[in-house]
């Protein structure tokens, strides 16, 4: 049968045509234009009807698109009888087959978007006539372009290694005439180590983590920072690295993975309220002294999701010790040894101290769940001091039959002289981990996945990723739905749903660089344009000066851990023992000092020297090496800090707004400076070929990875007109320095 095509403001017109589906539910479909199209009905969602085309594929249409007896018609067909299963991705689905999916429901979202915008567009015309005003012609919003070779492989190298692509690598793409090129170097960097870095950044700005933990002197963060590089390296599944964390046991040293409990140690409710945020999408913050004002949530609510780490500790008490608490008697007996050696124990006194209390943190469960109302709680279900028996929330009524909530059953054991379940508590933490994480939980994929689109992006499907209460609120609610059931499919990979993201048409398109107005949603004509985080701009110096920044890795987590552990319960530690362990604190400075490869010059930087096997090179005070590899986060001053590096007090507390210092750091910091120094692998990469013109063309395709416009090969011969060979250093100086360089296109 040849039928004419409809929905073709869709963008599917290739899709339909002459087309013979046999199936009970078939029909010939017509739009509100008269195009028609052969399709089996598969069901009506909301404002949305899904067909199936005879090549296999659901499309998704609005449902005022169609002509309006079809619309009576698509109201009163019940769904197919495997209407999910023939909606859903295939599990074997490659990268391309998943992302034609995200790209035909952004398409529809686009097409819905129109829709509102032409709605409210006709009200303000009406407004407008009222007031005598003219009104504006109605703008459909469309797909942006598809961007460049050029464009591609600087914001891929970005987006996905966390940095610019160096002189070579930009030539290696533009060169290749394949026709999976953009597949291919796509995989390529989901499998660097550019990739393990730019991902560390991103968790751990939203982790918060930090390499000295608030509160704990000598209690370091640098076993949870290494624990979390290589769980991404082994691209370990995000339901994986949660459940490790959250349930988690021993001493930072031992088991990197204490650090996400260890990092709010003794502040149990703050914990929970930022693990309820970042993992399952749900501000509740207020609800730790009052009921939510904004939220179904309440206070009591809250002590019984907290409920469940009532029985977890953080940090060893006298009652830990079988035979006292020893730290006392070592102190004294280590200043004893030190005053027979004619040391003053004056001087070490607060390091035996600090080396000592680090071994007081650790995580592991105690036999009661502590628990209990605050002494001002003022609800009629409970009265302050009322111990609480852990419970989890529900967003809706069908959660009651969710399997999600199965997993818990076991892990709240009752007695008769323990009513509430509050004693006798066990596997509470593991218990809430196997429900945060388990795939039917209503926001825990929901929630990684908005977050990983907003990574990929620079905008999520909701006003902010860390609420998503109300997800059929969301900027395209189809889409939201469909990449948390790709999360799921993917078993949690991150590294495989983020492949699938940077294979569609969507983020393949050019950016959008109009303003977003505030509160007005965004259907994902591509990304949005934003600026390089602080750790993306460092990065990309790096490359610049070094070519590899991936080369160099900071050890400071093994020193670390070979040098403070001891275990304060052994009878047979002695003071002795201690004063080893004190002076090995002492000789991580000495180790890391002679590690370091002083010097004002780069003229070695990026070889693959004998010299430079191990070592970290400096530039003035600066140690070159990737963001994620350098103090997290870096000291106070540092151009990381300056350019809007999170201080890991707040999730997701990096800022991307401009600041003076950073347009005066940029003008004349010793970064600025680094790329400007003759040494340094701008010069030598300018140095392999010899013309003038060919020397800023490799300059262009060093700094902004594209080949300079005949308008700015014109400024350049000027310029090295007038200053001769310094002319070089004043244009790398300008194109540092252009908004191209700082943002992401």
């Amino acid at each position: 049968m040849k039928t004419n095509t409809l929905l073709l403001g869709l963008g599917v017109a290739a899709l339909f045509g002459t087309m013979t589906v046999s199936a009970a539910t078939t029909r010939v479909w017509t739009d509100s234009q008269g195009r028609k199209v052969e399709a089996t009905f598969v069901k009506l969602d909301g404002d949305t009807v899904y067909i199936q085309l005879a090549n296999g594929t659901v499309f998704p249409l609005p449902l005022n698109k169609l002509a309006a007896e079809d619309q009576q018609i698509a109201k009163t067909l019940p769904p197919a009888e495997n209407a999910n299963a023939m909606m859903a991705v295939p599990t074997n689905a490659s990268a391309a087959q998943a992302a034609a999916k995200i790209d035909q429901l952004v398409e529809m979202g686009l097409q819905k978007g129109n829709i509102k915008m032409a709605e409210a567009h006709k009200k303000q015309a009406v407004e407008d006539m009222k007031a005598g005003k003219q009104a504006k012609p109605f703008q459909p919003v469309g797909p942006n372009p598809l961007m460049s070779d050029e464009q591609f492989v600087r914001r891929v190298y970005l987006d996905v290694a966390g940095r610019i692509p160096n002189y070579e690598e930009t030539m290696a793409f533009l060169k290749d005439n394949a026709a999976d090129k953009r597949a291919k170097l796509i995989d390529k960097l989901l499998e660097s180590d550019g990739f393990s870095s730019n991902m560390y950044n991103y968790l751990a700005e939203m982790l918060r983590i930090k390499d000295r933990l608030d509160g704990a002197d000598f209690v370091r963060g640098t076993p949870y920072i290494q624990w979390m590089k290589d769980e991404i390296k082994k691209n370990e599944g995000w339901d994986q690295i949660v459940y490790k964390m959250i349930t988690a046991d021993g001493k930072a040293w031992d088991n990197g993975a204490t650090g996400y409990l260890l990092r709010d140690s003794g502040m149990l409710l703050d914990n929970l309220a930022n693990t309820l945020t970042v993992f399952l999408g749900t501000d509740v913050s207020c609800a730790q002294c009052h009921d939510h004002p904004f939220s179904d949530w309440t206070q009591r609510q809250f002590y019984e999701m907290a409920a469940f780490f009532g029985a977890t500790s953080t940090q060893m008490g006298n009652k830990d010790f079988p035979n006292g608490n020893p730290t006392r008697k070592l102190i004294e007996d280590a200043s004893q040894i030190m005053e027979s050696n004619g040391v003053d124990p004056q001087r070490y006194r607060n390091l035996l101290g600090n080396v000592l209390g680090a071994n007081r943190y650790l995580v592991n469960d105690v036999s009661e769940n502590r628990l209990k109302l605050p002494h001002d709680y003022k609800y009629k279900d409970g009265n302050p001091g009322d111990a609480v028996a852990p419970k989890l929330i529900m967003w809706s009524e069908k959660d009651k039959k969710n399997p999600a909530y199965d997993v818990v059953s076991a892990g709240v054991k009752k007695s008769k002289k323990d009513e509430g379940g509050v004693k006798n508590a066990e596997n509470l933490r593991d218990n809430f981990a196997k429900w945060m994480t388990h795939p039917s939980n209503p926001r825990f994929a929901m929630t990684i996945a908005n977050r990983l689109w907003a990574h990929t992006f620079g905008m999520g499907l909701t006003p902010t990723v860390r609420n998503l209460d109300h997800p059929e609120e969301a900027y395209n609610p189809e889409l939201l739905q469909h990449l948390s059931n790709e999360m799921v499919r993917v078993k949690f990979n991150m590294k495989e749903y983020l492949r699938i993201l940077y294979n569609t048409k969507t983020y393949q398109r050019e950016a959008t660089t109009a303003e977003l107005a505030m509160g007005e949603p965004y259907y994902f004509q591509g990304p949005v344009l934003r600026r390089m985080s602080a750790e993306q701009a460092w990065d990309s110096y790096m490359t610049l000066v070094m070519g590899n920044p991936d080369s160099v890795k900071n050890n400071e987590a093994d020193l670390y851990m070979r040098s403070i552990d001891m275990d304060l319960t052994n009878p047979k530690l002695t003071a002795t023992d201690v004063l080893r362990k004190v002076n090995a604190v002492q000789e991580i400075g000495k180790k890391q000092n002679a590690m370091m490869m002083a010097g004002g010059g780069l003229e070695m930087a990026g070889k693959d020297d004998e010299m430079m096997e191990g070592k970290v090179m400096k530039y003035g005070n600066m140690k070159l090496m990737r963001a994620s590899e350098l103090e997290q986060p870096a000291p106070g001053g540092h151009f990381l800090r300056e350019f809007g590096q999170s201080e890991r007090i707040l999730i997701d507390g990096g800022s991307k707004e401009g600041s003076v210092p950073q347009v005066l750091m940029m003008m004349n910091g010793n970064a600025q400076k680094m790329l400007t120094d003759p040494t340094s692998l701008i010069f030598r990469n300018m140095e392999k070929v010899s013309s003038p013109a060919d020397k800023v063309e490799a300059m262009f395709l060093s700094i902004l990875n594209r080949r300079p416009t005949l308008r700015e090969k014109d400024i350049a011969k000027k310029q090295l007109g007038s200053n001769g060979d310094a002319g070089y250093a004043n244009m790398i100086w300008a194109l540092v320095n252009t908004r191209e360089f700082s943002f992401i296109q």
